[in-house]
């Protein structure tokens, strides 16, 4: 019974499985976490909204049309002396008036305007590399906790294993008892070791509810979703040091938002140049006007009508030095921001090297929990033996058993914290979102 538990505690341990529920797979997650992330529809809006910014309609392309009608109305008096030396006077006159106008504006040259619209576009491009950004942090967040969430069940099917073997430990401790073999202290211990093992699987499985809770939420959907994941891992074996560096500084998405607003920047100076540029816009408005006034008014009643057009060029000759002062400003924001590029390219050397070594360390380690486990279940496969001719006593045993539990769980945690530094090594090197195609 003993070897045929420990194989099977192996068996489980090496062939990842999972049962009982659909398996969301990685490619899954992705799909999800894509359609449903609220950060990430957040940023998808944004996206639209800067689309919007750059419409022919919110930049002056299309001509605007106006209407306006008006009513007045006058009650008084007044008194004229002509030439002739006729007066004319009137009290509690009457007079009222009404007009109307359609106008239409069209701006047909305005060089300022066209290279808005061209660094508006360019802020479109700039919102995508955001986007991008916040999709990568979000996977990151996802891949981190779907890990998580496979680390806990294989940790949480060993330790059932674990217990499906106390309680065999238990049993031939009782048949023993029974039978005058041992004592009632090896019954005692079994039980002990068989609560502690229960006790810790129940903290395991909350952990275990938790971390699936917190995927769900991370990839924006009900948070009491029920799902197993896929625990099979593999290794990127093409990755090196000098390509993950050179990739960082060409692909980063900090990069990429630093040389976005750079281009915005250099925008500015164009945009700044173009002021000094004329402006030429057309205009034609239908004009109406009615009056009535009072009897004995020099004009009884009056109207015009017509129609008028007319073209109008605008040219700021010179502005005082103001051009002068914002060029010189941007100038200054574009060297700032070549500095901080420089910085950032440095620290992501730095970031990158950092996670190579640590990769290197936790594949390291990885190779030597798969050696401590083989030789943890050997030692384990020895010990039952003598433990069922009572060469080793139920502590030893106990101590076999701990040390092969703790050898999987070693390895479960070495061989998550193995991929997912690969995956921010993927990232930090730009290169997180073309995996993912």
């Amino acid at each position: 019974m003993f070897k045929n538990g420990i194989s099977l505690l192996f068996i489980i341990f090496i062939m990842n499985n999972s049962f009982g529920q659909n398996i969301l797979t990685k490619t899954q997650a992705i799909e999800i976490t894509l359609a449903n992330n609220y950060d990430i529809k957040v940023a998808e809006n944004n996206v639209a909204l800067a689309q919007n910014n750059t419409s022919r309609e919110l930049n002056g392309y299309l001509p605007t049309v106006n209407a306006n009608a008006g009513l007045n109305s006058r009650l008084g008096g007044g008194s004229q002396t002509l030439n002739s030396g006729q007066e004319n006077s009137t009290s509690n006159a009457f007079n009222w008036g009404s007009n109307a106008n359609v106008q239409a504006n069209y701006q047909l040259i305005d060089k300022t305007r066209d290279l808005t619209v061209k660094q508006l576009e360019e802020i479109v491009d700039l919102q995508d590399l955001q986007l991008k950004q916040t999709i990568e942090n979000n996977l990151l967040v996802v891949f981190n906790n779907y890990y998580q969430v496979a680390q806990l069940m294989q940790n949480s099917n060993v330790l059932e294993q674990t217990i499906g073997l106390s309680k065999q430990r238990l049993q031939r401790a009782q048949y023993q008892y029974d039978y005058g073999q041992g004592i009632r202290l090896n019954v005692l211990n079994a039980e002990v070791d068989i609560q502690r093992d229960s006790i810790n699987l129940l903290n395991l499985k909350n952990q275990l509810a938790n971390a699936k809770r917190n995927l769900n939420v991370a990839m924006g959907r009900s948070v009491n979703t029920t799902f197993e994941v896929d625990t099979v891992v593999t290794y990127d074996t093409n990755l090196s040091l000098p390509q993950l560096i050179s990739d960082a500084k060409a692909n980063n998405v900090l990069i990429e938002v630093v040389n976005q607003n750079l281009e915005i920047s250099a925008m500015d100076i164009d945009i700044i140049e173009s002021t000094k540029k004329p402006t030429l816009g057309a205009n034609a408005s239908y004009v109406f006007n009615y009056s009535n006034n009072a009897a004995g008014s020099f004009i009884r009643q009056s109207n015009s009508r017509g129609l008028s057009a007319g073209l109008t060029l605008g040219w700021n000759i010179y502005d005082g030095g103001r051009r002068k002062m914002q060029k010189e400003n941007v100038r200054i924001g574009i060297e700032t921001q070549m500095v901080q590029k420089e910085q950032i390219a440095q620290q992501l050397e730095r970031d990158v090297t950092n996670a190579w070594d640590n990769y290197q360390n936790a594949l390291f380690i990885l190779r030597a929990e798969e050696q401590n486990l083989a030789t943890s279940q050997l030692n384990f496969q020895r010990t039952e033996e003598q433990f069922k001719i009572g060469q080793v006593s139920s502590v030893e045993f106990r101590q076999a058993q701990l040390n092969l539990l703790n050898a999987a769980t070693n390895l479960n945690s070495a061989k998550y914290d193995a991929k997912f530094i690969e995956i921010s090594l993927l990232q930090l090197s730009g290169r997180l979102m073309e995996e993912l195609k």
